[in-house]
């Protein structure tokens, strides 16, 4: 996902974008996924981010939210990141 399209999310419909990475594929965000993600989400609001990069995809695919939360919590991003002055 680019920075415009982060920008045209409530046009493109907030609840239809969910983050994907293409890892090990060179032509995904990998090796610079964070980077990617935060110059892309950098200022947003936190609600919007975690709706983005899980929350839409629990909700799609009726995921076990209590079973994930661990899980995302170990690997990350940490909550708040996104709205760090810088990098």
């Amino acid at each position: 996902m680019s920075r415009r399209e982060a920008e045209m999310r409530h046009e493109i419909g907030l609840r239809n974008i969910m983050w994907g990475s293409d890892y090990p594929h060179p032509e995904g965000s990998w090796p610079v996924t964070r980077q990617q993600q935060f110059d892309t989400m950098h200022g947003i609001p936190e609600d919007e981010i975690e709706a983005m990069l899980g929350g839409n995809t629990v909700e799609f695919y009726n995921l076990d939210i209590e079973k994930l939360t661990p899980i995302a919590a170990r690997i990350g991003p940490e909550r708040g990141s996104f709205q760090e002055a810088s990098r």
